[in-house]
């Protein structure tokens, strides 16, 4: 559907009865988005690496019935892009940065395209890593990969996504398939021309992306100079705010660092919103399991200080 200079290119579907008339708890509904956001970004990159170093948000809408968050994009002009609040800005941030002749639909359907890939790899195979690459089948002048299974068969993904999802972190689907239960299914829809193609996760599916195995495993062990409970004055952007889990996002060194407030509401880091800006605080790596820190450290912010100026408006 394409309105107002505004084109969905996918979505992300919760269905079952654990959704009644399209209800979800909060808590499942955040999980879902932020695993949406890391795993676009992460897709992103692969297409253009600059676009790690670049402000920008990725729009969705949620949509009545089954739990439905569109993934939104801006044809035409810019000046039509995300024709409405929030959506408008994050949209020509993203849209300031196409690359080459790629307009920003385009990198954002090729990003959830490549999601779907992987969710089919990983069905296909049951497994999250380790493919079997020894007898590939080849079609489209290499352009296309087949991937086997324990039973011969083959699975058949764009070379291009399967060089991506080898390089993905085992667990970049795991908040978007943690929300699956016995009664809400996960459906990831792209469109291709005018209608869309999608592929599912169910309960019995669901240990192939969330299994104890992946727990303890991550892409890095990122900043290990940044231990917990040191005191840091780190500079970057901060890439997004949500008053819901009260939290903000600082981009650091082409990564996104979760940061809390050491006390009440962060509506008050909203004028340094899409801004480079200093942030000090404490960093925390604490885990649910005992004697195991964080891969990601998140921050305790006691002050956040712009270091440069908006004219507009900043929405969370």
């Amino acid at each position: 559907m394409e309105r107002d200079g505004i084109e969905e290119i996918g979505f992300l579907k919760y269905q079952g009865d654990d959704v009644p008339n399209g209800v979800i708890d909060a808590a499942s509904a955040g999980n879902a988005l932020i695993g949406l956001d890391e795993a676009v970004r992460f897709f992103n990159e692969r297409q253009s690496p600059d676009l790690a170093k670049v402000d920008y948000q990725i729009p969705v809408k949620i949509q009545e019935g089954s739990w439905v968050a569109l993934i939104l994009a801006g044809i035409g002009t810019l000046s039509l892009a995300f024709a409405f609040g929030y959506a408008k800005k994050a949209g020509e941030k993203l849209a300031e940065n196409d690359v080459g002749k790629k307009t920003s639909a385009e990198i954002l359907k090729k990003s959830m395209s490549a999601i779907q890939s992987l969710v089919k790899l990983i069905k296909h195979t049951g497994r999250n890593r380790d493919w079997n690459t020894e007898s590939i089948d080849w079609k489209d002048n290499n352009n296309i990969i087949g991937i086997q299974n324990d039973r011969g068969e083959y699975v058949y993904i764009p070379y291009e996504h399967f060089k991506w999802i080898s390089e993905a972190p085992r667990r970049i689907l795991f908040k978007l398939t943690d929300v699956v239960t016995e009664n809400r299914r996960l459906t990831i829809g792209v469109k291709d021309e005018s209608e869309f193609y999608e592929v599912s996760v169910s309960e019995v599916e669901k240990q192939l992306f969330t299994g104890s195995d992946l727990e303890l495993i991550d892409e890095e062990f990122l900043f290990p100079e940044l231990e917990h409970g040191k005191t840091v004055r780190l500079e970057g952007k901060l890439t997004r705010g949500n008053e819901s889990s009260n939290s903000i996002g600082l981009e650091y060194q082409g990564h996104i660092l979760n940061c809390i407030p050491e006390e009440g509401s962060i509506v008050r880091y909203k004028p340094a919103l899409f801004l480079r800006c200093v942030v000090e605080g404490t960093i925390t790596r604490l885990s649910k399991r005992r004697n195991v820190a964080e891969r990601r450290p998140m921050i305790i912010v006691k002050r956040v200080t712009p270091l440069e100026h908006d004219s507009q408006n900043n929405l969370f």
